[in-house]
């Protein structure tokens, strides 16, 4: 892994993490990534981790992840707001609690 670069070590990282907390409690997946059930589903056949490196090594220079759209708000804003930022952009994005919009 000496020769990944940041960009590429970042990847590693969050797919080995998107991996083994899948493992463990897929529902904790879905909701610290973002992705459905589904998209769970069709992900963990190819989180190998041979498969995982090589997916990096040829990713180039090019996060997998997105950055949030509120990260700069949220890194501006008081250190005891970040947690309630991230709430209502979780709430904005999957809509409200129950389903209801």
């Amino acid at each position: 892994m000496d020769s990944l670069s940041p960009v590429q070590t970042l990847n590693y990282l969050a797919l080995n993490l998107l991996r083994d907390t899948a493992r463990a409690s897929p529902m904790a997946a879905c909701a610290t990534f973002g992705i459905t059930k589904e998209d769970l589903d069709e992900f963990l056949p190819n989180l190998s981790p041979e498969r995982v490196l090589a997916t990096v090594t040829n990713s180039d220079d090019k996060l997998l992840f997105q950055i949030r759209p509120n990260l700069p708000t949220v890194l501006a804003s008081p250190l005891p707001l970040a947690g309630a930022l991230f709430a209502v952009q979780r709430l904005h994005q999957f809509g409200s609690v129950g389903g209801a919009q």
